[in-house]
């Protein structure tokens, strides 16, 4: 989705470059080896998301499990989103929808998340089940 937004215009960057902007000096960002490290550091970010709700919801049960999920993508849209523009990591912003959009982004990804985690878990792994 977000890389709809952003080739519609309506973000100022996709996340891949927001993560690599963590890692290289912003005028490294388009670069092959700032892609790259952008396209893992968002891979990692989104199978650590993957891993969280599994945890969350082992432990938690699978009743509300997208909304635990969409919870979890609330988090991460803080963590990774909101820190980083207040330590200055992040790159600065033009478009005022770009948060907004992220934070629809995320929210979908979590329920999604939520839901894929609960149909497709094992029964082993949540509480209350055999």
């Amino acid at each position: 989705m977000n890389e709809l937004e952003y080739k519609r215009g309506l973000t100022d960057q996709t996340y891949e470059q927001a993560a690599s902007s963590v890692f290289i000096r912003r005028k490294q960002i388009q670069t092959l080896p700032g892609k790259a490290i952008g396209i893992i550091a968002n891979q990692a970010l989104a199978a650590t998301t993957g891993v969280l709700t599994a945890y969350v919801l082992s432990s938690t049960g699978r009743d509300h499990a997208i909304l635990k999920g969409m919870g979890i993508g609330i988090l991460y849209w803080m963590a990774l989103r909101g820190l980083p523009s207040k330590l200055g990591f992040a790159l600065p912003q033009k478009k005022p929808l770009t948060p907004l959009l992220s934070l629809l982004d995320h929210l979908i990804f979590g329920a999604t998340l939520g839901y894929l985690t609960d149909k497709l878990g094992d029964d082993s792994l949540f509480p209350g089940k055999a």
